[in-house]
């Protein structure tokens, strides 16, 4: 109900803090702030130490904010109170997962190995912010928080690192994974055409800027679907056209820009070669002038066999009414995510939870809404709603995947799933249902 977007999510951290110290007993003194509002938990095992272990450091993510945009779902009695920012793509329930697994780890840190440790990231600013944001050098870290925490020590010690997201395209009940790219390599892009400016009624004598611009609108979407094999994942998305201040005005300028998405470098070296190529023909071909920039952002997300053999193993584990179904189709899908900072580093793995359900039922029901119609809306969606329905399964996989990497039999399912029961309230502190940790 109170979302921050990247480096402000003061608040957000603060809640985390309170809740990891009051409800899982963990000292702050094992906790540190990194990356501005970023937060590295560790839970120090103390039970006898495990000489043998192979693993003795694996960390697991949430990012915590949110995207600066409006919530459609007005009807919610969770909905967002901080108007223009929201959880539209449910960083507040990887949040509550997290929190949730913690608690949970933190109460059985008896049977951690004193040698070893489970590392919680809480990771800011996963949906990139503006070049200069916080400081930090956009071309490093392509405005996200994940390489500001690496750079300032967050994977110091760490062997492995795994994190996950929801996805509302795919059932309730499936873990989506495989090795390879997952997700895609971002980058956004500018153009500003330059032509000359005069009155509407004379474009004669004019060098329109906005007739020259919509066709290279259209000339940008040739390079997907005639510059590329059919086999080729990729994306070019024109995503804002700016031009223009009155009506019998031609202006001098019109911006675009957009968005690139691509897994291979080979695929996006020949989308750069004809992005350039038809901003410069269209142009040309207009009278026009332009200035073309594109800012790689994201490098795509790719898991290794291991990683994956990892998630398919814990997987497995879950029965009965949180049994998971485990494959790869719509993989890899073209959003990015800058946990690839962190798998460059690291071993590990990023998987995905499917959230679609047909009615509003058990944690996902709030009053006067039980059974009826979810949405569904994918993430970045006006009304997109995190179906809190996935929460004990993400808590069961998280605690499964350190158990399989630590070598450990900490919690059945039975004793997971009766505590997750109460997760949400006790995130909440008593608050409002599904409030959650933000």
């Amino acid at each position: 109900m109170h979302p921050e977007p990247g480096f402000q999510e003061i608040r957000t951290q603060g809640r985390v803090k309170e809740v990891l110290v009051k409800f899982a007993g963990i000292p702050e003194c094992q906790m540190r702030t990194v990356a501005i509002t970023g937060l590295i938990v560790d839970i120090k095992g103390t039970g006898p130490p495990n000489a043998e272990a192979k693993v003795k450091c694996v960390a697991l993510r949430s990012d915590l904010d949110a995207l600066t945009m409006k919530e459609g779902n007005n009807g919610l009695p969770y909905r967002s109170k901080n108007e223009g920012i929201a959880h539209m793509c449910g960083h507040d329930g990887h949040i509550t997962a997290l929190v949730g697994a913690a608690i949970l780890l933190q109460k059985r840190s008896d049977r951690i190995p004193s040698n070893c440790t489970v590392r919680l990231l809480f990771q800011p600013a996963e949906e990139s912010t503006p070049p200069g944001t916080g400081g930090y050098d956009f071309e490093k870290t392509g405005g996200g928080g994940a390489m500001p925490m690496i750079m300032e020590g967050c994977l110091e010690g760490v062997d492995e690192v795994y994190g996950w997201h929801n996805w509302p395209t795919w059932n309730l009940g499936e873990v989506i994974v495989r090795t390879g790219s997952v997700m895609a390599h971002t980058c956004n892009f500018k153009v500003v055409v330059t032509g000359r400016g005069g009155h509407g009624s004379q474009p004669q004598v004019c060098i329109d800027p906005v007739v020259c611009t919509a066709n290279l609108v259209g000339a940008l979407q040739t390079i997907v679907s005639r510059a590329l094999p059919s086999a080729a994942n990729a994306v070019v998305t024109v995503a804002q056209f700016h031009a223009g201040e009155r009506d019998n005005v031609i202006p001098d300028t019109a911006t675009i820009s957009g968005t690139i998405r691509d897994v291979d470098p080979r695929v996006f070296d020949t989308i750069k070669r004809r992005f350039n190529e038809l901003v410069n023909g269209v142009c040309k071909a207009y009278g026009c002038t332009a200035e073309a920039k594109i800012f790689s952002m994201y490098p795509a997300v790719v898991n290794l066999e291991m990683g994956k053999e990892v998630v398919e193993r814990c997987a497995a584990k879950l029965t009965g009414p949180v049994a998971l179904k485990a494959h790869s189709e719509g993989l890899p899908l073209m959003g990015g995510e800058d946990f690839s900072f962190f798998l460059q580093q690291r071993p590990g793995c990023f998987f995905f939870l499917g959230t679609q359900e047909l009615l509003l039922r058990g944690l996902s029901s709030y009053d006067g809404g039980e059974d009826t119609p979810r949405s569904n809306c994918i993430c970045h969606g006006t009304t997109y709603d995190f179906n809190d329905n996935v929460l004990p399964r993400a808590v069961l996989m998280l605690l499964r995947i350190v158990e399989d990497r630590l070598g450990l039999d900490l919690y059945s399912q039975d004793e997971v799933l009766s505590a997750s029961g109460n997760l949400t309230t006790t995130v909440a502190g008593g608050e409002a249902k599904r409030q959650r940790m933000a």
